[in-house]
C-alpha cells in the first residue's frame, strides 16, 4: 500500500498543464480571493443573538482556551465538532501568536483561503470529468458566486464543508476509471476526507454508498467495487472514531457524531409541520427532561425526537408527500442566506437597505441562472453511459441537493450542492458555445480545446507501471 501511495503522489505531481490554462486559472483564483477579501474586510463581525453562528463562535473560543467542547452546564455533542474545532485552531493561533486579536477577521481570512481552494477544486473536477474549458468556466462560476462569497464572513459550516467535500470528490475522480482498478492512495485519501467532512456535516457520509454504484458502472465488478468501498468506509470510520469514543465517555451514550439529529428530524416530521425551520412544542417541550444533566438531556431528547419523527413519517405517508414539496420550496426559494447570517438574522442589521436589497437580488438571479443551466447540464453526465466518474459526480450532486428533504427546508441547506451545479452549468455553457462555433464556422479557441481523457489515460498507464513495479 505504501508503494501505491507513493506512486499516486508522484502521479499528482506529474500533471502538466498548458501555459494558457494556468494563466486563466491564476486570474480566476486572484479574482476569487479579491472578492472574498473585500467582503470579509467589510462584513466580518462578531455574531449576535441566539443563532447557530453565536454557538459556533462560543465553542471555538472554548476549545481555543483549552476548556474543550462544552457549555457552562456540562459537556455537549449537540453540533458536529468539525467546524468548532477548526475555529478553535484559528482562535488559538490568534491568541498565541503576534497576529492581531481579531477573531472575526482572522476567521474570515481563513475562510477566504478555503473558498479560493474550493474554486481550484471545482476547476479540477470539471477538467477531470469533462475538459479544461469546463473546468475553467466552473471555477470562474464559483469564484463569482455571490452567496459563497457572503459565507466567507459568516460563522457557519458551509465554507469548510464545501472545501472538504470537493477535495474528497476531486481525489476520487483524479484518474480515469476506464478499465483500471482504483488507486489505493485515492481510496484512502477519499475515505479520510469524507470522515473529516462528516465531522462538519454528516450528510457527506452518503458519498460512501454511492461508490459501488459508480464503480459497477465503470465495469470494476462486484468484488472489487465493494472491496474498495469497504476500505473507504474503514478509513472514514477511523477518522470519526476518536470523536465517537469521546462522546461515549463524556456523554455516557454511543453518540457517533452529534445529538442534534433528532431535533432536525422532528422539525420536519410532526403534526402541523410546515416544512421549514420551527421550534414546536411537539419537539422542544423540555419539561420531561427537567432535572437531567446536560449530557443526559441531549441524549434523551435526541433519541425521543428521532423516534417521534420516524413514527410520524410511517403513520402519515400522505402528509409526508405534501411536506416534500414544501421542504423543496423553502430549500430552493432564494440564495442570500449568507447575507442574512452576516447580519445575525436581523439582530445586527448593519447593511444599508439599498445595498442589502441589491445584493439579495444579485445573489438570487445568479442562483436561478445556475440551477437553470445546471439542470440542462445534467445531460453531460448521462451522454457517456459507461463513464463511472461522471455517474459518481451526478450521484453526489443529487445527494447534496436532496438530503435536506429528509429534515426540513432551509435555503442554507442547498449551499453544498452549488459547486456541483456550477460544474453542470459550465458544461452546458461550453457545450452550447461549441455548437455555436461549429455552426458559425469559427475556429475553436483554446479554452474549449481537447478534453483530457487521453491525458488521463497516458498518466494512468505510467502510474500503473510504477505501481506494478
Amino acid at each position: 500500500m505504501l508503494a501505491s501511495l507513493s506512486g499516486w503522489s508522484r502521479k499528482l505531481a506529474l500533471t502538466p498543464r498548458p501555459a494558457w490554462e494556468l494563466r486563466w486559472l491564476f486570474l480566476i483564483l486572484v479574482l476569487a480571493a479579491a472578492l472574498r477579501i473585500v467582503w470579509v474586510l467589510y462584513a466580518a463581525r462578531e455574531p449576535q443573538g441566539i443563532h447557530d453562528p453565536i454557538f459556533y463562535h462560543g465553542y471555538g473560543r472554548s476549545i481555543a482556551a483549552g476548556i474543550g467542547y462544552q457549555l457552562p452546564d456540562g459537556y455537549t455533542a449537540y453540533y458536529p465538532v468539525g467546524y468548532p474545532a477548526a475555529l478553535g485552531a484559528v482562535f488559538a493561533l490568534v491568541t498565541h501568536t503576534p497576529i492581531p486579536d481579531n477573531l472575526e477577521l482572522t476567521t474570515g481570512f481563513f475562510q477566504v483561503v478555503l473558498g479560493v481552494a474550493t474554486v481550484a477544486l471545482v476547476y479540477e473536477a470539471g477538467r477531470r470529468i469533462f475538459s479544461p474549458g469546463v473546468g475553467l468556466v466552473a471555477g470562474l462560476w464559483v469564484a463569482l458566486f455571490p452567496n459563497l462569497i457572503f459565507h466567507s464572513a459568516t460563522f457557519l459550516t458551509e465554507t469548510l464543508f464545501n472545501f472538504l467535500v470537493m477535495a474528497a470528490v476531486v481525489v476520487l475522480l483524479w484518474s480515469s476509471w476506464n478499465g483500471r482498478r482504483p488507486h489505493w492512495g485515492q481510496v484512502v485519501a477519499f475515505g479520510a476526507l469524507v470522515g473529516l467532512s462528516a465531522l462538519v456535516r454528516p450528510i457527506s457520509l452518503l458519498f460512501l454508498p454511492l461508490l459501488p454504484v459508480a464503480w459497477l458502472v465503470a465495469g470494476h465488478g462486484w468484488r472489487r467495487s465493494f472491496g474498495y468501498t469497504g476500505i473507504a468506509l474503514a478509513v472514514t470510520a477511523a477518522v470519526i472514531l476518536p470523536w465517537t469514543v469521546r462522546n461515549i465517555v463524556v456523554m455516557d451514550a454511543p453518540v457517533i457524531i452529534s445529538t442534534n439529529l433528532g431535533d432536525n428530524l422532528c422539525m420536519g416530521h410532526y403534526d402541523g409541520a410546515r416544512g421549514h425551520f420551527a421550534l414546536p412544542d411537539a419537539c422542544f417541550s423540555d419539561e420531561a427532561y427537567a432535572g437531567l444533566s446536560r449530557e443526559a438531556f441531549e441524549v434523551e431528547r435526541n433519541d425521543d425526537n428521532t423516534s417521534k419523527a420516524v413514527r410520524y413519517a410511517v403513520r402519515h405517508p400522505v402528509e409526508e408527500l405534501k411536506l416534500l414539496s414544501r421542504k423543496a420550496y423553502y430549500t430552493w426559494e432564494h440564495d442570500h442566506d449568507g447575507l442574512w447570517a452576516v447580519e445575525s438574522y436581523g439582530d445586527d442589521a448593519f447593511l444599508p437597505a439599498r445595498l442589502r436589497s441589491a445584493l439579495e437580488r444579485t445573489a438570487d438571479v445568479f442562483f436561478f441562472i445556475t440551477i437553470s443551466l445546471g439542470g440542462l447540464g445534467l445531460a453531460g453526465f448521462v451522454l457517456a453511459p459507461r463513464d463511472g466518474r461522471r455517474v459518481y459526480f451526478l450521484l453526489a450532486l443529487l445527494a447534496m441537493a436532496g438530503v435536506p428533504l429528509v429534515f426540513f427546508g432551509d435555503a442554507r441547506f442547498h449551499v453544498p450542492a452549488t459547486p456541483f451545479l456550477a460544474v453542470s452549468a459550465a458544461w452546458a455553457v461550453v457545450a452550447a458555445s461549441d455548437v455555436l462555433r461549429r455552426r458559425g464556422g469559427v475556429v475553436e479557441v483554446a479554452v474549449g480545446e481537447r478534453a483530457p481523457p487521453q491525458q488521463d489515460a497516458l498518466e494512468d498507464t505510467e502510474a500503473d507501471k510504477q505501481r506494478d513495479q
